[in-house]
């Protein structure tokens, strides 16, 4: 305790002279008593409680000498020092990363940072704090905020993101917060490497905050199916992280969430074992659930999709080199397959071809480009395209055309030369470019590869399923377009739960949580998969300590709390009480 105005000790003079003049005061008051009969039971009781008779007949001085000294020190601006972060600037960097749901004695490894964050809270004695979330793509929640219930509420509100904290991206960006301040940085995590921080940065002390050291975990790292001779298919890989033999069980289930099998299993110490199941039921979309005793449930699930996107190309050996050589600088997995072949490809793929037959089959999705039935006929004009997916990064306007081939009938028309079709989209999805590469100036343009690009990714999508994504994964998509225009898409969780709206064109972001996810759109539905990256199956031995030091050298620092709204209050108490005995006893007390 201290005081910041000690010359105002010198009011003390006031309550003195009040005391010293209470010395000198007339100590009897003469009065004239008609009997002296009921003396001896006055004198009794005032010998029995003396000090209490004394209190009762000075009740006012007392109460008078106490708030004099009370305005004193009040007059003296006393304070308390409390304990508060060095630094002139606070920066919290938490990370929302899957790992952080590890579970220890009931309390996971996230719910405890947020717990020592609000604890932290007290001690920021008026100085500033920003709050930074890990990713890749890191997020500020607070940026320089003072007030304690508003930074409450924000740590209240973290929730984990599951994505990996991308900790070196995440760093760099918290360097820009930094400037040239004495900075105090708590980093809230399981682990991390002193090699890790930017320690050649000056006047930092670095506050790492990390998980337990024992935590035991049992993952499932891989999980696949596939059909072999009209048989399903699975096979899952299981690590144990921990210095035991442990026994689990594995629980495989389907897209309605119907148990399809189960089998129990042995993991030998710091160990890896496949397991497979045989004879599945038919399904889309497959569940593996690992059923063990550890402290990290995150990464014993997991769902896959039968149904993926299409991804390897096979180009027709017959078509312009060109095309083959826009597909492969894409570094997509391309094939040159002779034309006889692409018909009797048993490849789940993308066909790139002139053949129109093709066009018939609906298994493969097909980039048709010419034709080889019919017979070109010259054309010019200025080509027009209309809204469409496939020209939202490619504009094909300048393009030349000097021939063309005649149109199919019942097709989409999404490009034209003076009226006549120049690329097409058949009711099953496949995509018609009614003309020869070398029949245009095409492969000229920048469009041209991102034409392919887009037409791809149009193709790949065009069935049920838009793929597999890690959690929070943003990704450009392609989806059908109505000809009234954009299609929005709601989102919702296998059982139901609406997550969110999308539009098809823009940013698609998946969500957070692993797991199967549907898009639906009136009686259109297409659905995703949502799976843990591999770096968040690993639990690492947690680590905290300090490195580095502020200007001031010292992690926490002294703040002078004022007590000046506590003596006032005891003065405003002191004048009721004064007042009180005023009106019961007079001005003779």
């Amino acid at each position: 305790m201290g005081f910041n105005q000690l010359p105002f000790l010198l009011t003390a003079i006031i309550p003195l002279t009040v005391l010293i003049y209470y010395f000198f005061r007339k100590r009897y008051v003469e009065k004239q008593i008609s009997s002296t009969l009921f003396w001896d039971e006055v004198m009794k009781e005032t010998k029995a409680s003396p000090y209490l008779q004394h209190l009762q007949r000075n009740a006012l001085f007392y109460l008078q000498m106490l708030g004099l000294i009370l305005l004193v020190f009040a007059l003296l601006q006393p304070y308390w020092k409390t304990k508060t972060i060095a630094g002139d600037q606070i920066i919290w960097v938490v990370d929302t990363s899957a790992t952080m749901l590890a579970d220890k004695n009931g309390e996971t490894i996230f719910e405890s940072h947020q717990k020592e964050m609000l604890d932290l809270t007290d001690q920021l004695g008026g100085k500033a704090v920003t709050i930074i979330t890990t990713g890749t793509e890191p997020q500020v929640v607070l940026r320089n905020e003072t007030n304690a219930k508003t930074i409450q509420n924000a740590i209240k509100s973290l929730q984990v993101t599951y994505a990996n904290e991308q900790l070196p991206t995440t760093l760099d960006f918290v360097q820009t917060f930094i400037g040239k301040k004495s900075t105090a940085i708590y980093l809230f995590t399981d682990a991390v490497d002193r090699d890790q921080l930017p320690l050649e940065v000056a006047d930092i002390k670095w506050i790492v905050k990390g998980a337990p050291d024992d935590l035991q975990n049992i993952s499932l790292q891989r999980f696949g199916a596939t059909k072999l001779e009209g048989e399903l298919k699975a096979i899952a890989q299981v690590k144990n992280d921990t210095s035991k033999e442990q026994k689990a069980t594995i629980i495989i289930s389907n897209d309605k969430g119907e148990e399809l099998t189960t089998k129990k299993i042995t993991i030998p110490a710091n160990g890896e074992e496949r397991f497979s199941f045989e004879k599945l039921a038919d399904s889309t979309a497959l569940k593996a659930k690992l059923k063990v005793e550890d402290d990290y449930k995150a990464d014993n699930e997991m769902t896959i999709l039968l149904q993926q996107n299409t991804t390897k190309i096979l180009v027709d050996q017959g078509l312009q080199q060109l095309v083959q050589k826009a597909f492969q600088a894409m570094d997509f997995p391309v094939s040159i397959v002779p034309p006889l072949q692409l018909e009797d490809s048993k490849e789940d793929a993308i066909i790139v071809t002139n053949q129109t037959k093709l066009l018939e089959q609906k298994k493969k999705p097909v980039l048709l480009i010419g034709r080889d039935d019919k017979k070109a006929q010259e054309i010019s004009g200025e080509v027009k395209t209309r809204d469409s997916n496939l020209f939202a990064y490619a504009p094909i306007k300048d393009v030349y055309v000097n021939e063309l081939y005649p149109s199919f009938k019942d097709y989409k028309t999404i490009a034209t030369i003076n009226d006549e079709p120049f690329i097409q989209i058949s009711p099953a999805g496949h995509i018609a470019v009614l003309a020869d590469i070398q029949m245009t100036d095409w492969p000229l343009h920048p469009s041209f590869p991102l034409f392919l690009w887009s037409a791809k990714e149009n193709l790949a999508a065009s069935g049920s399923d838009i793929g597999t994504f890690s959690p929070n994964e943003r990704r450009i998509i392609s989806l059908e377009k109505t000809d009234e225009g954009t299609k929005g898409y709601e989102m919702y969780s296998q059982d139901g739960e609406y997550i969110s709206s999308f539009e098809d064109g823009g940013s698609f972001i998946a969500p957070a949580k692993p797991g199967l996810y549907m898009l639906k759109s009136g009686n259109e539905e297409k659905r995703l998969a949502v799976s843990l990256q591999q770096q968040e199956k690993v639990i690492k031995k947690g680590t905290s300590f300090e490195y580095g030091e502020t200007a001031d050298k010292a992690t926490t620092d002294y703040v002078q709390q004022s007590l000046m709204p506590l003596f006032v209050l005891l003065i405003i108490g002191l004048l009721l009480a004064e007042w009180e005995v005023q009106r019961r006893y007079g001005f003779t007390h």
